[in-house]
């Protein structure tokens, strides 16, 4: 038996780095627990007597039989009656050359260590890992930043202090997989009467975002290998989410029109899926012509296929009123509505909807079961109300006003400022919009500076899916910039520090 003990009772740290426990026999207990686990103890190791270790390291007899009764009761230890305190028997030896590095090694030994492994739908969906800065507050141009000082928080606290004043069995046990029906009646009705789209209650599922209604999709509708069609230029968290289903992500150009539908026929097999954003092309803010939504209703009939209709801010539209629904033309049940509130209100609200063709709802409910049941439904509850007393109109109506002036106010001033270097690209509606670059620049290279200044302005080559270096020449370059999130004099502010950064770049 070894005669000192003292290396096991830390004083400061623990073996792990951290900060030690302040209480004497956590930390006795720590220690043990520690050598026990890298092989320094070995199974069938006695160890002292709680007195003799007590008067060794100083601390009261009382610590350390605490000590031992807690490892004793978590199988580090056993007790033999008249002979002591021993390591665990049952443990598996370690061995002390491989697994004990000294502290002057430090972290030395995780080169050795085997290599992770990961499934394949998860290195799948890394591929698309997001490529742009992100700022723990959001900081101008970012284009997905609503105003939150507009928000009636007060209100909303209001809300959910009074969901939970009486809560009803829906509240406190949740069981519908489609979410709390008061809040799925009202979004049937706003969206009937708001975008045209053909549903009701019964059809709408609450989800956590357009991400997870992304990948609910996926997971019901998508076999490895099957072809999915996206917008190119798009959103690449879409890509990541489908690509991690093992589908094969197929990128379909988008011209003036919105996405070419003609270009659906060439792709490696026909597609199961298509995901697009006919109201506003995430990042151009182009629409899809109606030609081409008839187009596609009709491809998606003729190849058993399914339409996902992703309309992320559909509710912001500055030039005319909002435009009705791909959805609402379709007579084949082939789309899949999407809809999302992290905009209209703010992120942090984490809620979201599906519309579905009701031959979809049995396959999405009962999947929905074995995923994550019911989404949070105090945030419901406060929702359905926020529309059933009129608030979701009039803040919509009131951010609208609010928002197109800040557009107005960004467009006057490249007109003003920097007609000779950036090109306003059309656009009607949403919470940014985009320009191309006139002089010549690099728009990654300008990202790169413009992070560095503390602008979160996003460079429009990187929303394209081939960003590979042979392909950079033939991208378009430009910014995407967005005007929501703040005030005139916070624009004014910000866009001149772009234009000085323009400069010194040029």
């Amino acid at each position: 038996m070894r005669s000192d003990y003292s290396w096991i009772y830390p004083s400061h740290t623990d073996q792990t780095g951290d900060r030690a426990e302040p209480i004497a026999y956590r930390r006795l207990y720590h220690g043990i627990r520690a050598a026990i686990l890298d092989g320094r103890l070995h199974p069938g190791e006695r160890l002292p007597a709680s007195r003799d270790l007590a008067r060794t390291l100083g601390i009261s007899r009382n610590t350390v039989v605490t000590s031992f009764d807690l490892l004793t009761s978590e199988g580090y230890l056993e007790t033999r009656v008249g002979a002591g305190s021993f390591v665990a028997s049952t443990l598996p030896d370690r061995d002390m050359a491989a697994t004990h590095q000294t502290s002057d090694q430090g972290n030395a030994s995780k080169t050795n260590e085997r290599p992770l492994r990961l499934s394949q739908s998860v290195a799948r969906m890394l591929e698309y890992q997001r490529r742009f800065p992100r700022f723990r507050v959001a900081r101008p141009f970012n284009p997905a930043t609503p105003d939150l000082d507009g928000f009636p928080f007060d209100l909303w606290a209001r809300l959910l202090r009074r969901a939970w004043r009486s809560p009803d069995i829906d509240l406190t046990i949740p069981d519908d997989p489609l979410g709390l029906s008061q809040l799925r009646h009202e979004i049937a009705k706003w969206l009937r009467q708001s975008r045209g789209v053909n549903c009701d209650a019964d059809q709408v599922m609450i989800v956590s975002g357009a991400q997870q209604a992304l990948d609910l999709i996926a997971r019901a509708l998508v076999d490895p290998g099957d072809v999915i069609a996206t917008e190119d230029p798009g959103y690449e968290g879409i890509r990541g989410v489908l690509a991690a289903s093992g589908a094969d992500v197929q990128a379909i150009p988008v011209d003036h029109e919105g996405l070419c539908v003609d270009l659906l026929s060439n792709t490696s097999s026909p597609a199961r899926i298509v995901v697009t954003t006919p109201s506003r092309n995430y990042p151009l803010g182009t629409t899809l012509s109606l030609a081409r939504r008839l187009a596609m209703l009709q491809w998606a009939d003729a190849n058993d296929a399914w339409i996902v209709e992703d309309d992320y801010d559909s509710e912001y539209r500055y030039d005319g009123p909002p435009l009705s629904s791909l959805q609402g033309l379709d007579t084949q049940n082939r789309v899949i509505y999407v809809g999302t509130f992290s905009r209209v209100m703010f992120p942090g609200i984490r809620l979201g909807y599906l519309v579905l063709p009701k031959a979809l709802i049995p396959a999405f409910r009962g999947m929905r079961g074995f995923a994550d049941g019911v989404p949070a439904p105090t945030a419901q509850a406060a929702l359905a109300a926020f529309f059933a007393d009129g608030h979701f109109g009039s803040h919509v109506r009131k951010m609208r006003l609010r928002y197109g002036e800040r557009r107005t106010h960004l467009q006057n001033l490249i007109a003003d400022r920097a007609s000779g270097a950036l090109s306003i690209m059309p656009s009607d509606g949403g919470l940014h919009f985009c320009t191309k670059l006139i002089a010549g620049h690099d728009d990654m290279v300008l990202q790169e500076k413009m992070v560095t200044a503390g602008l979160d302005c996003r460079a429009l080559s990187s929303y394209f899916h081939d960003k590979s270096a042979q392909n950079r020449p033939n991208l378009p370059q430009g910014l995407v910039l967005g005007f929501a999130g703040w005030n005139k004099n916070a624009l004014t502010q910000s866009f001149g520090e772009l234009i000085t950064i323009m400069e010194r770049t040029s």
